[in-house]
């Protein structure tokens, strides 16, 4: 959970040095006051870490505080962990131990497929392009800066496994249709690095609704941690001075409800951090490693009165809690007046408190359809092993019971091999229930978008042509496409705005970016060396950057459409009309709407065709264009005859009366 230290973006209003009278409320009554931090004012208005300072009755306060703002998130978002569990079962294609062995544990795997398939087109989307994430400046001066802080931030996401990340993310976006997302600046590597976080342990404000992020008063991560850990990275130096911190202080008799454990350890994929070691510390006499160290980190916005400073209209807070009960970390947000967080979800409802997942919609089928399947293996099982009805009088029941190696049942004296005994034939009732399993199937990809051609599989519906799969998987792109445009707006526009921010605000911040020459920037030519462009982050970097909010499908406007432009050359040689238009401009907007933005760097300079001259395929080009090589087809030259635009050679010297 390593975040950055101070940077230049300030939380509190810009103005002249601070003295702690002009802080102190005595006018003011404590109502509402949650703890009186007036005589630290000057330590909080310079980044300083005041958690070493606080009194013992100011620090039970502010961890109460942060309790009861984890309390009222987790006694709203816990309604949600039932379903993530269901989800989590269905994704991981597994079935508890303890469910009876009557039922056979099948599950049905394609719901798993389509989350993949999904997945897979969402990274396409949002992440297969190089650079990553492409940026645009809004104004003249910011363009050359835009093309730079894209190649950086493409750097830094590759040193970082952002692809990872990113796809870790989106996936929980999937599967919870929660993905909360720290985004933090590493000061030992300068450079943004992405946390994510467990949905069940991310505690945002209930009383905002989903997409209103910025209107939260607070968010709280909570994590485990080995001791270690937390004193390596460097946020916390109340660690380092108080080392009785090392041994784990006794919590409060009630502990904190949100650090329960709710997920399952299916298959030992996963286990409780918060359980203790006591067989380690049983099974040594020297040494123990301690166990996992919780720590909830609060992301907080308060009002100057809250904090006995009232002048201050809102002050924004990070404030770290160990083991329930200290206070390890109180100092100003180091990223200005927002929190290091975003949200993901899959799909966008801004009437609702938490978003909708993949799983919420195809979880009713995939259920009714792992029935299906467990209920024909039943049948199966009860075929295999049929109920044998057995005269004791006529037959050795202990031959029924336990079987012999050869199969033999010994017959009472005077009884005819097969009297005595009646097997029961079970009929096969579940003989239409993988028709209804594909129906099933066939909905869940119907809901998701995820069909056959997207799963790269082959339909199941007969045969197609060529023309008609491309056309049915261009539409389930659209569809996918739709919901990745609005994550690139709504998830990763915010995630790239605040890790830009956070590379503009780098207090220093120096170096290289390598660019090959032939996939170079027009705009960048003069700043590159030796294939390395060097840059400074207070000359280099600095300007109004945005992201450009791109889905990766094919466009539905026609103008983006590289066919469209294409038709409109051919009607226009057709026609006769490139003579009245400039041909040359529709070709270029042709190739930038096959994906080739930077479409200058493959121009031809003046200079270079002064020195080099025409290239030979120029040359040839010339050549053709004066000896009169402008054939049209045969096919166009009889429409122009029906037409009586044209007339043949032998027709025309007849009408003139000159000898053929």
């Amino acid at each position: 959970m390593a975040t950055s230290g101070p940077k230049n973006t300030p939380s509190l209003p810009s103005g002249s040095s601070y003295n702690n009278a002009e802080y102190v409320a005595s006018s003011v009554p404590n109502e509402g006051m949650i703890v009186d931090l007036s005589k630290y004012a000057n330590q909080l208005i310079n980044y300083e870490d005041i958690s070493t300072m606080l009194t013992d009755d100011e620090e039970r306060r502010i961890v109460d505080y942060v309790k009861s703002m984890v309390d009222m998130s987790y006694f709203k978002i816990r309604k949600r962990y039932d379903h993530w569990k269901e989800a989590d079962r269905a994704h991981d294609v597994y079935v508890p131990p303890d469910t009876t062995d009557f039922r056979e544990k099948a599950v049905m795997a394609d719901t798993r497929a389509i989350a993949d398939t999904v997945l897979t087109y969402l990274m396409a989307a949002l992440g297969g392009r190089n650079p990553m994430f492409q940026l645009e400046g809004l104004d003249r001066k910011s363009r050359k800066a835009s093309l730079i802080l894209e190649r950086v931030l493409h750097q830094q996401m590759r040193r970082t496994a952002g692809e990872a990340r990113l796809a870790q993310m989106l996936m929980d976006s999937i599967r919870y249709g929660f993905a909360p997302t720290k985004v933090i600046w590493d000061n030992d590597s300068n450079q943004n690095k992405l946390v994510n976080f467990d949905p069940r342990r991310c505690f945002p404000d209930p009383r905002v609704t989903w997409g209103d992020w910025e209107s939260m008063q607070y968010i709280v991560f909570t994590d485990y941690q080995s001791y270690n850990s937390l004193l390596y990275s460097g946020l916390y130096p109340k660690l380092k001075q108080n080392k009785a911190l090392r041994h784990k202080m006794s919590p409060p008799r009630n502990a904190w409800n949100a650090h329960k454990w709710h997920r399952e350890e299916g298959r030992g994929l996963s286990i409780d951090p918060a359980s203790p070691l006591q067989r380690e510390r049983m099974d040594h006499s020297y040494f123990t490693l301690g166990d996992a160290r919780v720590i909830d980190e609060a992301w907080v916005r308060l009002s100057g009165h809250e904090i006995g400073i009232p002048t201050i209209d809102q002050i924004f807070l990070v404030i770290s809690i160990l083991d329930e009960n200290v206070v390890v970390r109180f100092q100003l947000n180091p990223y200005g007046r927002q929190f290091p967080a975003v949200i993901g979800g899959l799909y966008q409802d801004s009437h609702k408190t938490y978003g909708q997942s993949l799983y919420d919609l195809i979880l009713p089928m995939h259920d009714v359809a792992t029935f299906l399947m467990r209920s024909r293996i039943d049948n199966i099982t009860a075929a295999l092993n049929n109920l044998i009805f057995a005269d004791p009088t006529q037959v050795s029941i202990p031959d029924l019971i336990d079987r012999n190696p050869w199969g033999i049942v010994r017959t009472l004296p005077g009884t005819k091999p097969g009297d005595g005994v009646f097997i029961a034939q079970v009929p096969d009732v579940t003989r239409g229930h993988l028709t209804d399993i594909e129906v099933m199937s066939g909905l869940k990809q119907r809901v998701s978008a995820a069909s056959d051609a997207q799963q790269g599989m082959p339909t199941s519906d007969g045969i197609r042509t060529a023309t008609e799969i491309q056309r049915l998987t261009q539409l389930g792109s659209q569809r996918l496409g739709v919901i990745a445009r609005i994550m690139s707006s709504t998830t990763i526009r915010p995630m790239v705005r605040m890790m830009v921010a956070n590379i503009q605000d780098a207090i220093d911040l120096n170096g290289s970016i390598r660019i090959d020459k032939d996939k170079m920037p027009t705009q960048l030519s003069d700043s590159v060396e030796d294939g390395y462009l060097d840059y400074n982050v207070s000359k280099d970097l600095q300007g109004e950057i945005d992201y450009l909010v791109i889905d990766g499908t094919l466009p539905l406007e026609p103008t983006r459409n590289a066919e469209t432009w294409m038709n409109m050359l051919q009607i226009m040689n057709q026609t006769g009309l490139n003579m009245e238009y400039n041909a040359g401009q529709i070709a270029e907007e042709a190739i930038r709407a096959m994906g080739i933005t930077d479409l200058d760097r493959f121009r031809i300079s003046p200079e270079e065709m002064q020195a080099n001259g025409p290239s030979p395929s120029q040359q040839l080009a010339m050549m053709e264009k004066m000896r009169g090589a402008s054939v049209q087809p045969n096919e166009q030259v009889q429409q122009e005859v029906d037409k009586g635009n044209l007339v043949p050679i032998s027709e025309a010297r007849q009408a003139r009366g000159r000898p053929q």
